[in-house]
């Protein structure tokens, strides 16, 4: 029956339903094409192929005739996502190599099983039995094998879309590290990741979300290592979504992040393999969408998106120092506005005197408060950074650059804003670049604005009290359950030492975050760190040596005092025995009457 013929039975009796009328939407014809089975007559089988995929461009069926009863038989696949020289090779191998084998099948029930088990050359090969898993194959690039004669069908891989090469990444910028960044082809992915973290161990779970785009995204983690509470709050997040279209990460992360109403990112997002998986060895998981370079990375704190890659690829103490400048510059690109115009207008007296007469003397013919040069200033720089952003890479940052100066110079000179708001705004826009992460960034520009109202109406005061309530939002985050601001809220202090606030060595990282990697938290061995220091195979020959020369000593001493011990208690069964008793039944009372006896009993044994 024919999707006209479905249609028909689904609306019998409502002859004046305009959706019958006009054709069926989009929700009926997929409830149609789940509930569509394949037919034993090929003829029907492609009739229906045709139908549901309204014979669109590029849809090609190549028909042949196969084994000596010419089994009728079906090639249908999309151009464009199947590779030409597999599936030449597939097709070579029904119609030529199938012809040296004597005891082909005689009939299409039979053909199938034939061709999948010995003509097809060594690809990954699929049964299906319905329309819609047919669909789902085929758009994936799997070419389908259909007999006359069977309700079954064959999805054969295929796959061979063009993709984008393996470049380095734009967006997260290392000066030492490896330059590989993810692609928008989800298998290329998961091989950069698997190429790195080579153990069983690392379990990729499939998902298809988006009821229309049918979006691969790929759960990757360490099983044994990643929190099964974390996985499981994952893996329901997923399930739960039920939309159209998933096209990119941020469709995804609009759907399972925690706090979608707040201003700070709580799922990290890279283009970077060796982020992905130094996460991953932290406990942490990822998921990978296809289509999209972006790779989300959970759970995510607020330290995690201001590490960069050359924290970990330089020597610890200039790790160290990058990471206290970065700290420092998003702190002065988020406050320093706000302050300016709160001491400023209320409490100029911080100035020395001398620079707040310079000041002064500077804002002389300037018609606007100071907070609207700084409001006009900063929305001139948001949107210099916008065009430059959307320029070509080309001249981009040239026109930003050249944008900024001439209009500051010009803004000076016409006596709009006075040098002292040209000054800060510009120490805040070049600390605001100094954040490695872009959605951090975002966060850290809009919260600028609102301190810049506040230090206008309140001063210092009303920065004080914005700074009170951002602490207490970004404390009530949560990422997956775990705190955002961890490990200093909670406090870790040896997670906050050696792998937030600073950078230790590598050899003595030897402990994974406490509340992500909980199930396994030593990396290595315990004896990492001080073998580290064993420099010369002459100093670990040294102290084996005096390893076995102390157990050596150590043996000879244990076995003197059992000497000692024996002579002692031969010593007093003759004695007990002498007295009449017996020394075996008596044992107990001897041990009892030597612990009592104490100090003088232990002095006598030491003169004997």
């Amino acid at each position: 029956m024919g999707l006209f013929g479905k249609l028909k039975k689904l609306f019998k009796g409502k002859k004046e339903n305009p959706i019958f009328k006009n054709g069926a939407d989009i929700s009926e014809l997929r409830q149609l094409t789940e509930k569509e089975t394949l037919s034993r007559k090929l003829v029907d089988n492609i009739a229906l192929v045709r139908e549901y995929h309204g014979n669109s461009f590029g849809l090609q069926i190549r028909e042949f005739k196969m084994g000596p009863k010419n089994v009728p038989g079906a090639a249908i696949f999309i151009e464009g996502l199947v590779s030409s020289d597999i599936l030449d090779e597939v097709i070579h191998a029904l119609l030529i190599e199938s012809g040296k084998f004597a005891d082909l099948p005689t009939s299409g029930k039979e053909m199938l099983p034939f061709a999948r088990d010995k003509v097809i050359p060594a690809r990954e090969v699929a049964e299906i039995a319905d329309l819609n898993e047919l669909f789902d194959k085929m758009l994936l690039g799997d070419t389908i094998l259909l007999f006359d004669g069977t309700d079954k069908a064959l999805a054969i891989d295929t796959k061979g879309w063009k993709t984008r090469a393996i470049s380095e990444s734009d967006a997260e910028v290392a000066i030492r590290g490896p330059r590989e960044a993810f692609i928008e082809s989800i298998h290329d992915n998961l091989a950069l990741i698997r190429r790195r973290i080579r153990v069983p161990q690392l379990w990729v779970e499939d998902f298809r979300i988006g009821n229309l785009t049918r979006t691969h995204v790929a759960l990757v983690y360490i099983k044994g290592l990643a929190g099964e509470g974390i996985l499981e709050e994952a893996r329901s997040r997923l399930d739960k979504i039920d939309t159209d279209k998933i096209l990119e990460s941020g469709d995804l992360e609009a759907f399972i992040e925690d706090a979608p109403f707040s201003v700070f990112p709580t799922l990290l997002r890279t283009e970077r393999p060796d982020r992905v998986v130094a996460g991953l060895l932290e406990g942490q998981v990822a998921l990978v969408t296809n289509g999209s370079p972006f790779v989300l990375l959970f759970p995510a704190t607020f330290f995690n998106m201001l590490h960069a890659p050359d924290d970990y690829f330089e020597k610890p103490i200039a790790g160290t120092f990058l990471r206290v400048l970065r700290y420092l510059a998003i702190i002065l690109s988020t406050f320093l506005p706000g302050m300016y115009v709160a001491i400023i207008n209320f409490h100029p007296e911080i100035f020395p005197t001398t620079l707040f007469l310079r000041i002064a003397a500077t804002r002389e013919g300037v018609p606007f408060p100071v907070v609207v040069e700084l409001m006009v200033m900063e929305s001139v720089f948001e949107v210099l950074r916008e065009a430059g952003v959307r320029l070509p890479a080309s001249i981009g940052p040239a026109i930003s650059i050249v944008g900024a100066l001439v209009l500051g110079d010009a803004a000076i000179s016409a006596g709009i804003v006075s040098p002292p708001v040209v000054i800060v705004v510009a120490l805040t826009a070049i600390a605001s670049f100094a954040t490695p992460n872009f959605a951090l960034g975002i966060a850290g520009r809009l919260l600028r604005f609102g301190f810049v109202f506040l230090g206008a109406i309140f001063g210092l005061f009303g920065i004080q009290f914005g700074i009170l309530l951002l602490i207490i939002h970004v404390c009530a985050l949560r990422s997956f359950g775990v705190p955002y601001l961890n490990p200093s809220a909670p406090l870790i202090w040896k997670d906050m030492v050696r792998d937030h606030l600073l950078r230790t060595w590598t050899w003595g990282a030897t402990e994974r975050p406490k509340l992500v990697g909980f199930r396994e938290p030593q990396r290595g061995s315990s004896k990492m760190k001080d073998e580290h220091f064993q420099i010369f195979s002459r100093d670990k020959k040294q102290e084996n040596t005096g390893d076995k020369a102390g157990s050596r000593d150590k043996k000879q001493e244990n076995a003197g005092d059992k000497n000692q011990a024996a002579s002692r208690d031969k010593k007093e069964e003759v004695s007990e025995g002498k007295n009449g008793e017996n020394p075996r039944e008596k044992g107990s009372q001897t041990k009892y009457k030597k612990s009592s006896r104490g100090k003088k009993e232990e002095g006598s044994e030491n003169e004997s």
